[in-house]
């Protein structure tokens, strides 16, 4: 057989064993391998094969159904039907199944079937039905785009099973078709291989098995770089963009979001944001030395969806709920009634940036040459090729070789970086928001240049920088009311989350110590970090709405402790005597007697006990407040007091009580300690009001207390 025409199985199968040999049976001689090949192959059952594979390939089918070529089953990374569809929609969906083309041969084979007979053929381990929806991913990686739509099962055979692609916008169909015109100007470059050799180089599908009638399971969607989100119909009942006190005018359009994705986010350049920073600008004017052709402003059809007026950080909200909605269309700044800004948004993430009038050093050809990534002669040719081809500046870098496209990738997320930190400074004028349908086909930039940059990351960075410069003073006050609350991560913005936060201890934090168990105090004594790190990644992430202060269990806490207390309240305040329902000693006094009763009228105060307090507590919440009022009716009064203690204490025990109350004032004014001489000697007198030596103590250590009187022991009365 002609290796030529081998199908990927046995193309497969021989680099299998060709490994297999080279690591473990390298000593073997080739008399024994043909030997043991021999009796391999009397073992093997004879089987029927189609006319295609005795001739080593599939052909294309000539029959009426008129499908192309099957695409061969591989082992790639799995596809999940998207978690965040409606019910009805997720329930109509059976499966879900990733097509990858590697090559250019590949890629052009599979536009080939999508966007003239418009359905593939791919082999699956396990039968669908006919008419059963399908999840379907169309994978590009080379042109880092993914394509996410709808399939349905319309033919089933030997050669496999064909599924018809629905769905596709008109944004998907005009990213697809410059991918393949870029695969055919490749093989027009290259020699175009036979259609043999083309027809073996299929793009794989993945048939990872679980639940479902296709054997698919269901998760988040997990897209590659430069994915394009499929937009959205009026009545798709995906998500809503909830209104931050938007402005409607009658009759504007619904706003239509796509679900949020998973995309590559290269690294930015960071030396290409900081140098454009560093470019001297005079205050009102800016360089007129242009290159290329001017960033494609965008015009949007009718009226925008929401208008937003900007004020103090309302930038951020906008941004973040644009990236929570996984957004695609056009934010436009508009200051006096002028268009000054545009920011392009897919699936969540910015794109691209324009600004009107040009700002010649925010352009990604000026910022490469202020960051010493290219050289000015560079630059003009770029500019030149751009101008007569009518390319970007970034495309005629790539092409004349200047650049290859992962050094642009880089460069280009480090202007996004640097544009996006310049629009968060916006507090005044207006932003306007279009979503795709009223933009034209083709607004977003054509792939592999097409790079994502998350916002998250951005405001991140900024509220952290901040906050990690607040004063130990003011992070205090800020944390008071904070420190038994138990910060969580919210589980469906992890993703978000990891967005924003890219240092590796910030994230060591986040995995081990945020776990919504430990209250904020634990938090801020068990973080590797500084204190003022911790509290700027927790507040940063709270302002942000990744990661949420529970006091639900601290809020648990307190109330099981208030239903114990209240349980063995209850128990004491029906033995006890007034004074012990008041928590004071027999011999307390008026003041005392006051403070007490205050304290539990406030514990057990009716109208702040928690609303989900059981009948039978309530019960005995009312019924310790009577008991508190009645004790302290009788207590309040020196008079009503000193009748109550006599009748419940025994004479002699008043009459010692004196004595021990002289000895501990004295204890205590040997130490100096006024306050509490003073309280003896108040207790004796509420014993004995015509106790003439506690009368003089009491003057004396009044007059102390209160200045009046030096506490030299030579003045002390005997």
């Amino acid at each position: 057989m002609n290796q030529d025409k081998w199908t990927g199985a046995e193309q497969a199968l021989l680099d299998v064993l060709q490994e297999l040999f080279e690591d473990r049976f390298s000593g073997l001689s080739k008399d024994a391998v043909e030997a043991i090949f021999a009796q391999v192959l009397q073992s093997l059952p004879d089987g029927e094969q189609t006319e295609g594979q005795k001739e080593g390939l599939y052909k294309q089918d000539s029959s009426s159904s008129g499908w192309t070529g099957r695409i061969s089953s591989g082992a790639m990374q799995p596809f999940f039907a998207d978690a965040a569809l409606g019910e009805e929609t997720s329930a109509a969906i059976q499966g879900s199944v990733e097509v990858t083309a590697d090559t250019p041969e590949q890629v052009e084979d599979l536009l080939r079937q999508v966007m003239e007979v418009g359905a593939i053929v791919v082999t699956l381990e396990s039968q669908p039905e006919l008419n059963a929806l399908v999840q379907l991913t169309l994978k590009f990686p080379q042109a880092h785009l993914t394509v996410n739509t709808d399939g349905r099962v319309v033919h089933e055979s030997e050669r496999g099973t064909a599924i018809e692609v629905s769905g596709l916008n008109r944004e998907d169909r005009v990213a697809l078709q410059a991918i393949r015109e870029d695969a055919q100007k490749r093989r027009a470059e290259n020699r175009e291989p036979s259609d043999d050799a083309r027809a073996m180089r299929t793009p794989e599908v993945d048939t990872t098995q679980s639940e479902g009638n296709l054997g698919m399971s269901v998760h988040d969607s997990v897209l590659e770089p430069g994915a394009v989100p499929a937009v959205q119909e009026d009545h798709d009942p995906m998500r809503s963009f909830a209104p931050l006190r938007s402005r409607r005018a009658k009759g504007r359009r619904r706003m239509v979001t796509t679900a949020r994705r998973r995309v590559d986010l290269p690294d930015p350049d960071m030396h290409v944001a900081t140098s454009s920073r560093r470019v001297e600008r005079k205050q009102g004017e800016s360089s007129r030395e242009f290159y290329g052709p001017a960033p494609h402003w965008r015009r949007p059809s009718g009226d925008a969806d929401r208008i937003e007026e900007l004020a103090s950080e309302r930038v951020f909200d906008i941004l973040l709920q644009l990236s929570e909605n996984g957004f695609t269309g056009l934010l436009m700044h508009e200051v006096d009634g002028e268009e000054s800004e545009q920011l392009v948004f897919d699936g969540g993430y910015v794109v691209e940036r324009a600004t009107n009038p040009r700002v010649a050093e925010q352009e990604l050809g000026p910022m490469l040459l202020a960051a010493d990534r290219i050289t000015k002669r560079q630059l003009a040719m770029a500019a030149a090729h751009a101008d007569e081809t009518e390319l970007t500046v970034a495309r005629s870098l790539m092409e004349l070789g200047v650049l290859n496209p992962e050094e642009l990738r880089h460069a280009i997320a480090g202007r996004l970086t640097f544009v996006l930190e310049e629009f968060c400074n916006h507090t005044q004028g207006q932003v306007h928001i279009y979503n795709a349908h009223a933009l034209e086909a083709g607004f977003l930039p054509q792939p592999p240049l097409r790079v994502h940059s998350a916002v998250e990351r951005v405001i991140y960075n900024r509220l952290f920088r901040r906050l990690s410069q607040t004063s130990n003073e003011q992070r205090e006050e800020k944390m008071e009311g904070f420190l038994d609350t138990y910060p969580e991560i919210i589980e469906h913005e992890r993703d978000r989350l990891e967005r924003a936060v890219t240092s590796e201890e910030q994230r060591r934090l986040l995995e081990r110590v945020i776990t919504g168990r430990k209250r904020m105090r634990e938090v801020m004594t068990e973080s590797a970090l500084a204190p003022s790190e911790t509290f700027a990644v927790l507040f940063s992430l709270h302002r942000m709405g990744l990661i949420r202060f529970d006091r639900s269990l601290h809020d648990t806490v307190v109330r099981e402790r208030l239903r114990e207390n209240i349980t063995v309240k209850y128990l004491s305040v029906h033995k006890a005597s007034y004074f012990e329902v008041l928590n004071v000693h027999w011999s307390s006094y008026s003041e005392a007697i006051e403070q007490a009763y205050q304290n539990l009228s406030e514990q057990f105060d009716p109208e702040k006990m928690p609303e989900d307090l059981d009948d039978d507590v309530v019960q005995k919440v009312e019924e310790i407040n009577e008991r508190v009022t009645a004790a302290y009716a009788a207590l309040a009064k020196r008079k009503t007091r000193h009748a109550y203690r006599t009748r419940i204490m025994p004479e002699y025990k008043l009459e010692h009580a004196i004595p021990l109350f002289l000895k501990q004032s004295e204890l205590a004014e040997r130490r100096q300690q006024w306050s509490d001489a003073r309280d003896a000697i108040r207790r004796i007198l509420d014993i004995d009001p015509d106790h003439q030596r506690a009368k003089q103590k009491l003057e004396r250590y009044d007059e102390i207390i209160e200045g009046d009187r030096s506490p030299d022991p030579a003045d002390t009365i005997q």
